[in-house]
């Protein structure tokens, strides 16, 4: 009897066909005596539209439609050809006769459970037969794991929670993203699509756009306060508490001069030993937040390019949102440290003598759910390799995580001798002190891998001292907060409760319960915020996120609406999702309160429609009618094409995207974009830079001056 084996995608496929050794080729799946390889391309089968249920025309919305909930969830095969043929040939395959075990070589995943899962109990169904399913579980796609794994294969049922919190999450969505969209743009008139994680994300970003717009700078007195020291330096010193009210200049001045009279004082200096630690191993969050920082990389972008080092078996599993490593991975990872003692990549550092070893630290199975921290894997390039057949992001992003690795395995101490000096001044009306602190690095340890500290050398203090200053009045304006990045909506959707569990004042029970809860998954973070731009509910402006016109629209529609689903909620459904992994909620009670509280929001009979109205603004005025002009899917055109208008700035002009305030400048009176764009693309593939103008005729031309 033979083993059917399917893998989640036509490359890891070949990855296994090729570790197995001989195989026959066949048409669209490998053979030998022992194993069947074939695949999926990714999702083969979705959930079923609720029109499906109700039998009607997929582009008909209505509401009574919305008292409607399917008793038992159901699955179609994607209207694509090539989908087709490939299900229609796994189900060929499951049905042979000498196949007795199916093998889910899904992604190691929640996702890769239930893709492929779904597809093999469906086929069961359809075929009304059964056969043995097991689970392989490849945290990196060298041969040494496929290997192994295929040689100590999982029952299905070890990871039958892991499918359930799938299933559940899968159903979850399904029902607040169909029933929601659809009320939602029923009673607005317009499509506005919604679901359980795009709604948190989209009034994360408009809150902070409305504190920012209802900001009010205040002006206010601050004392600055420059000492010369022994030495012949000069130090300026920040006393936190040296601020006025912009209409006690007088306090100010008081303070001023008591300044210039009497002395700061050295009132502690504090020198110790400190041994650094390098920072934990890479999740997919901080790996995110890392590159986005130090390389100005997308999250999508760091996913993609993790994603092709996994399938290259560079680097393990992507997906993951642990820094740590399970325990029983000790030996494997020994085994790779002993490799890159030997490996010609450790001649770019500086490290003769340093040595690599496995700190226990670095494992701890509590903190791993199902993959472990991103590390390099044994297979090791070598610079030749590295040099010729990484791409550029993919050089960067290895390097990253090896030097990451590198500093963890690394056995020399990181020793940095720091200083900690208290000044305290005693003031007409209070005490102020004033800390500054400084550090020297004794000895580099992992710092040769990966440098995250510098020399911060302060002038020598002794307590007692005494320093007289040359204070200084300045006028200091409070700042507004900044938009939002992606790296800081990442960390948002990862720790959306971290302000509250840093706040002492709350409760300690209710701080535990929001320990661990997050907003969506680090797997699909990424699609998530691709997904709310395309849709038009924010958009980036200068690296950063801001709200649209329809994003502010879709936030006051939830709140009319009463659809309470912010952070806090949402953060709670995945603590509800988490509990059916752990088997103490079933995918049916996940289910059941969706529908719930669907039922109770969609019985409301509210008028919602003038807000979108509402919040169509003009961009500003065309000018060949003088109508006003909106942006659409497509551009901004003119709102008179009914009476044969036909101007419009498509949102696309030579491969470059043209912004809002691109059209804006492009309408206002000098008819010209302010700044010059790079990047443009000619015809024939040529780059070049320029701005952009309106021309007489209306049309939109380039201007390279």
């Amino acid at each position: 009897m033979k083993q059917l084996i399917i893998a989640e995608k036509p490359s890891l496929a070949q990855k296994i066909i090729h570790t197995i050794g001989y195989m026959q080729t066949k048409n669209g799946y490998s053979e030998n005596d022992k194993y069947i390889v074939t695949s999926a391309f990714g999702h083969l089968l979705t959930l079923w539209d609720l029109n499906d249920y109700l039998k009607k025309d997929e582009k008909k919305w209505e509401l009574p439609d919305l008292n409607y909930f399917p008793e038992k969830f159901k699955y179609k095969v994607k209207d694509d050809k090539g989908v087709q043929e490939r299900y229609n040939l796994i189900k060929k395959l499951i049905s042979r006769t000498d196949v007795d075990t199916i093998v889910n070589a899904g992604d190691s995943d929640r996702e890769g459970e239930v893709l492929i899962n779904i597809v093999i109990y469906n086929i069961f169904n359809e075929i009304r037969q059964k056969k043995t399913v097991t689970r392989i579980w490849l945290e990196d796609q060298t041969d040494e794991t496929i290997t192994r794994e295929l040689h100590h294969q999982r029952p299905i049922a070890n990871t039958v929670n892991l499918y359930n919190e799938g299933r559940a999450r899968m159903y979850e969505d399904w029902l607040y993203g169909i029933y929601l969209t659809r009320y939602i743009s029923i009673n607005a008139k317009t499509t506005l699509p919604t679901g359980r994680v795009i709604i948190p994300a989209v009034k994360y970003i408009y809150d902070r756009c409305l504190e920012i717009e209802n900001f009010v700078p205040t002006k206010y007195f601050k004392i600055s306060c420059l000492i010369h020291t022994k030495n012949g330096s000069e130090l300026s010193i920040d006393f936190a508490d040296m601020k006025y009210d912009i209409d006690k200049k007088a306090d100010a001045q008081r303070l001023e001069y008591e300044l210039k009279n009497n002395p700061i004082i050295v009132s502690n200096v504090e020198q110790k030993e400190v041994i650094k630690h390098s920072k934990k191993l890479f999740s997919l969050p901080s790996l995110q937040n890392y590159m986005s920082k130090y390389f100005k990389w997308s999250i999508k972008k760091t996913l993609n390019v993790a994603q092709a080092l996994y399938e290259h078996q560079y680097t393990t599993y992507p997906r993951t949102n642990t820094e740590f490593l399970a325990e029983p991975e000790y030996e494997k990872i020994s085994s790779i440290v002993n490799k890159l003692k030997n490996s010609e990549l450790l001649n770019n550092y500086q490290c003769d003598n340093i040595k690599l070893i496995v700190p226990k630290r670095l494992f701890d199975s509590s903190k791993v759910e199902s993959h472990s921290a991103i590390t390099i894997t044994s297979k090791i390039p070598s610079s030749d390799t590295l040099c010729n057949d990484f791409t550029d992001d993919e050089k960067i992003l290895y390097k990253v995580i090896l030097n990451r690795c590198l500093a963890n395995f690394c056995d020399e101490k990181c020793i940095i001798n720091e200083t900690k000096i208290t000044f305290k001044f005693s003031g007409y009306d209070k005490e102020y002190p004033a800390t500054i602190t400084g550090q020297i690095i004794k000895q580099d340890g992992y710092l040769i891998f990966e440098n995250d500290l510098k020399n911060k050398s302060l002038p020598p203090f002794k307590k007692g001292e005494q320093y007289y200053c040359e204070p200084k009045i300045n006028i200091a304006t409070t700042k507004p907060p900044q938009n939002v990045t992606e790296a800081e909506l990442n960390k948002f959707f990862e720790t959306p409760f971290k302000n509250v569990l840093s706040d002492e004042k709350n409760d300690e029970d209710y701080k535990n319960m929001l320990k661990g809860i997050e907003i969506g998954t680090s797997a699909t973070r990424a699609d998530t915020l691709e997904k709310i731009k395309k849709i038009g509910y924010i958009q980036v402006q200068k690296n950063s996120l801001v709200i649209t016109e329809k994003g502010i629209a879709f936030i006051n529609i939830l709140k009319k609406l009463n659809i309470n689903l912010w952070a806090e909620r949402t953060a709670m459904m995945s603590q509800d999702l988490k509990k059916v992994y752990k088997n103490e909620l079933t995918v049916n009670d996940i289910i059941l309160a969706a529908e719930q509280e669907i039922k109770k929001i969609v019985s409301q009979n509210i008028n919602i429609s003038n807000e979108i109205t509402n919040a169509r603004q003009a961009i500003g005025e065309c000018p060949l009618c003088h109508k006003p002009i909106y942006e659409n899917k497509k551009g901004y055109g003119c709102s008179g094409f009914k009476d044969g208008c036909h101007f419009f700035i498509s949102k696309q002009i030579a491969g470059k995207n043209i912004t809002v305030n691109d059209a804006k400048d492009l309408l206002n009176p000098s008819k010209y974009c302010t700044k010059k764009k790079k990047g443009f693309k000619s015809k024939s593939g040529k780059t070049f830079d320029a701005k952009l103008y309106l021309a007489e005729d209306c049309s939109i031309k380039f201007d390279f001056n």
